[in-house]
Order: structure tokens, then C-alpha cells, then sequence
């Protein structure tokens, strides 16, 4: 292992020792890592504690805090009906629901973004955020502090895939990315009343849906934004720009992922999007955040040759980057110095992004769950250590799953005369059959969403169900 790795194992305990009972957003603290005593052996007919159904559909990863873990859904043709679920992190039992009337109408398409922004969560409550615009501030108990609709205020959003981007966090404000073809912004809200502290406009941008992630740089926090083609760094208590680095390519749907001033970011070809593989392969790189006399800035330490993420945010983890692409080949990268260690088929792609564990005796494990719901463990190194494999649905709770999903959708589809035109690349999907689509992009339900890690219990959230294993 790398002379700077167990330094910053040992800078990071503190935050994993947080993390240990509560995942406060989107990849936990933003570094996908905690420190749990997993279980690492668990079937269909054994070893999960508990399973959920989620009313209506939802795209959102879990988070966790103290004895509740909270998710979002969409209901309606026009998702107008947004939820929060609270559930019992005990029991898997549903502790509350409360609603969001939207502002703004999103259709309820399937290959839209539905309910997918993941929230936040703190002492106060959670905050949540739908492809609507509505940003809403609710107590632990489900009532509702205070909504501010972002979307509404600022202008409909041109993004022929909907709003995906999730909720960052400080103490004092939630952060709102929002890229598209027209005026592009990062604003912040003030938690205690919702209302808007800051607002820094990006010029048009092409549409993203990765996500911001807080680091600290110096001694300020700054909000990274790794979209639209570059990563960006913004002061987190006034909004002002510090750096930007441009000319990348294909960052539109990987998040960027923080461990201590390392910046990772991921990309990724896409139709109608970036097309070019060496250079959508160098634009995953590693970036460090420098700091000179107070001013802040930004050194490039590598670009892989071959690394490509789709939609899962990269996780660096003791001493390596990982990687999935859309066919499911894994790229482990040496976190130091960018070179490829392996690469290798899991079987399928992720869209849920990975988690990196150290258990209380010392091991470290990363767990992969992929789309179709099988959890990969390796063991980190230099090659391909697999410990185990792990199915979470049998063939016939596939099937029950399926149907569910195919239900709901056909009880939201628009009536064609109120459907939007398709532009951009969903225009040539418009008038093809969706069972085709499906069978394209591999859309097809269950499908894993996001996973938690909290209270030594992996979460896990396909479109209609929560899964909690443990010991």
C-alpha cells in the first residue's frame, strides 16, 4: 500500500465513525465509505432482514439517520404526487409518508428521471428534492418545515432526461445543481427557512445529472461540481467560483467522489453525447486540491487510459480507484499514480455506487451491487480477490417485481395528447415500442437504484423495494 494511503485512512476515521450509524446523502459523506461489520454470505432464502415495499416508483438511494432510513417516489402521469417514505431501520416497518404537491409538471416517462435525486439529512430532519424543482425541508416526525421550488422561480428545465442531480450538504445550507440546455445554476438554501443564500449561474451547459459533493480545501468548504464537461469549485458559504478545469469529456452522469483533497471524477461515452474513448477515459482522472497563500487551486495528478463509469460515481478506496462501465467491466486503477492494475467482467453494470468497508478487525472490503441485484465483494489489490457473490432475488420475486413496475407505469402513462415532443436523443426513441427500449438499455425491473450503509446493515433500493441485510 501507498505511503500516503494509511494517512488518509487514519485523517478519515473520524468521519467513517460517524458514518458508522448514520448516511447523511448521496454516498454517505461523499466518499462511499464507512466502517461496518458486514456480513459478506447472503442468498434470496437467507440472510436478509428485511424487505419493503415503497409506495409507487423512486430512483433515489437510501439515507440514514439514527433510527430511520428515508426514501423518495413519484405518482401521477406528470409525477405531481412526490413522496418521503420513513422507515424503521430496525424492522423495515413504514414509520411515515408525507407529500409534496410539484410545481412543475415531469412526465412520468420511463426513461425520465423518477424521483431520483437522492436527499439529505441531519439533526433537523431531511431534506428532500424532486425532478419538480421542490426542495422541501421535513422534521424527523414528517412535518413539513419549509418548500422552496427551485424550478418554478428560475425557469423550466430543457434536459430531455429529466432532473437526477442529488442534494449536497453543510451545516448551514443544501446545494442544488442544476445543468441543462439553457441558464445552468448552482444555488444554495439556507436550511433553517429555505431561502435562497446564494445563486451562482454556469452559462448554458449541456444536460447532466451527476451530483455536487462538499470538500474541504484549506480551511473552507467548497462545493465540487464534476458536469457539463468540467469540474468546478465554488465557495460553500457565498457561491463565488475558485477554479475551474475545462476540456473534459463525458462527465455528465458520474458524480464527483472526495477523500480528503483528492477529487475523483468519472465519465463516461453516451449517445448523442461524448463519443471519443481516449479522451472520455482520460477525463476520469484524479484532481488535488491545492491551496497557495490562501488562494485555492487545483493540481491534475492523473488521467486513466482506459477507465470508464457509467452511471455509478467512482470509489476510491485503500489505495485503489474502481470503476464499472455500461457492460459491467470493472477498472481498478492505482489510486497514486493512475495506472490500470485489472480489468474485469462482473456481469453486469452498476447504477447504485460502490461502498468501500472496513470492518472492526482491520479488513477492508468493497461491495459492488450490481443492477440486477447481486452483490459483488472483492477483497482490494492488485488483482481480481473475489470473496463472495451474492444473489438478493430469486427468479419468481424477478418476475413479481417486474409485473409491479410494468403496473405502475402503464397507471402514470401521459395521455399522447398531453405527451411532450421528444427532443435530442429521445426523438429517435419516441416512436419506438418501450419493450424495445427496454431490451436496449436493459431497463428492466427490479433494478438497483442506490444502496446505505448505517448501524452494520447494507440497504439496498430497487424502483418499488428496501432491502436491509446484516448479521
Amino acid at each position: 500500500m501507498k505511503s500516503f494511503v494509511p494517512f488518509l485512512i487514519l485523517m478519515f476515521g473520524a468521519i467513517q465513525a460517524f458514518a458508522a450509524d448514520s448516511w447523511p446523502g448521496f454516498r454517505g459523506d461523499g466518499s462511499g465509505t464507512a466502517q461496518a461489520d458486514l456480513p459478506t454470505d447472503w442468498s434470496a432464502q437467507q440472510g436478509v432482514t428485511w424487505q419493503s415495499s415503497i409506495p409507487e416508483y423512486g430512483q433515489s438511494s437510501p439515507v440514514v439517520w439514527e433510527s430511520h432510513v428515508y426514501v423518495t417516489s413519484s405518482e401521477g402521469p406528470f409525477q405531481q404526487d412526490c413522496q418521503v417514505h420513513a422507515f424503521d431501520l430496525q424492522s423495515g416497518k413504514i414509520v411515515w409518508t408525507s407529500r409534496v404537491a410539484a410545481t412543475t409538471k415531469v412526465e412520468n416517462y420511463f426513461r425520465n428521471s423518477r424521483a431520483a435525486p437522492t436527499c439529505c439529512v441531519d439533526d433537523n430532519g431531511v431534506y428532500s428534492f424532486f425532478a419538480s424543482g421542490d426542495v422541501t425541508a421535513m422534521s424527523h416526525d414528517g412535518e413539513t418545515r419549509w418548500t422552496t421550488p427551485v424550478i418554478q422561480t428560475y425557469g423550466e428545465v430543457d434536459n430531455e432526461r429529466g432532473v437526477a442531480s442529488s442534494l449536497a450538504q453543510t451545516d448551514d445550507h443544501v446545494f442544488v445543481l442544476i445543468d441543462h440546455h439553457g441558464p445552468s445554476y448552482l444555488v444554495a438554501l439556507d436550511k433553517q427557512d429555505g431561502h435562497v443564500a446564494w445563486k451562482t449561474d454556469r452559462g448554458d451547459r449541456v444536460p447532466s445529472w451527476s451530483s455536487p459533493v462538499v470538500a474541504r480545501s484549506g480551511d473552507r468548504e467548497v462545493v465540487i461540481t464534476s458536469s457539463a464537461d468540467t469540474v468546478d469549485a465554488y465557495d460553500a458559504a457565498t457561491g463565488q467560483s475558485l477554479w475551474q478545469l475545462d476540456g473534459l469529456q463525458g462527465n455528465h452522469i458520474p458524480s464527483a467522489s472526495v477523500v480528503g483533497d483528492l477529487v475523483f471524477v468519472g465519465s463516461t461515452t453516451m449517445y448523442g453525447g461524448a463519443t471519443d474513448e481516449d479522451a472520455t477515459a482520460g477525463s476520469n482522472c484524479c484532481i488535488q486540491l491545492t491551496s497557495d497563500g490562501g488562494k485555492l487551486g487545483y493540481e491534475v495528478r492523473w488521467g486513466a487510459e482506459r477507465a470508464n463509469s457509467y452511471y455509478s460515481t467512482p470509489l476510491a478506496f485503500a489505495g485503489y480507484v474502481y470503476y464499472v462501465n455500461k457492460i459491467g467491466i470493472l477498472y481498478c486503477i492505482d489510486q497514486e499514480t493512475g495506472q490500470q492494475r485489472f480489468a474485469k467482467r462482473i456481469g453486469n453494470p452498476c447504477w447504485a455506487s460502490a461502498v468501500g468497508i472496513t470492518r472492526s478487525d482491520g479488513t477492508q472490503l468493497v461491495y459492488f451491487v450490481l443492477k440486477n441485484g447481486y452483490t459483488i465483494i472483492l477483497r482490494p489489490g492488485d488483482q481480481y480477490d473475489q470473496v463472495a457473490r451474492n444473489q438478493l432475488y430469486d427468479a419468481g420475486a424477478m418476475m413479481d417485481a417486474r409485473e409491479l413496475a410494468e403496473k405502475q407505469r402503464l397507471a402514470n402513462v401521459v395521455p399522447a395528447d398531453q405527451a411532450a415532443p421528444k427532443s435530442g436523443p429521445e426523438k429517435v426513441f419516441a416512436g419506438m415500442p418501450e419493450s424495445q427500449l427496454h431490451q436496449m438499455f436493459s431497463y428492466g425491473d427490479p433494478m438497483v437504484y442506490g444502496v446505505a450503509v448505517a448501524d452494520g446493515r447494507l440497504l439496498i433500493r430497487t424502483g418499488q423495494q428496501l432491502f436491509c441485510i446484516s448479521q
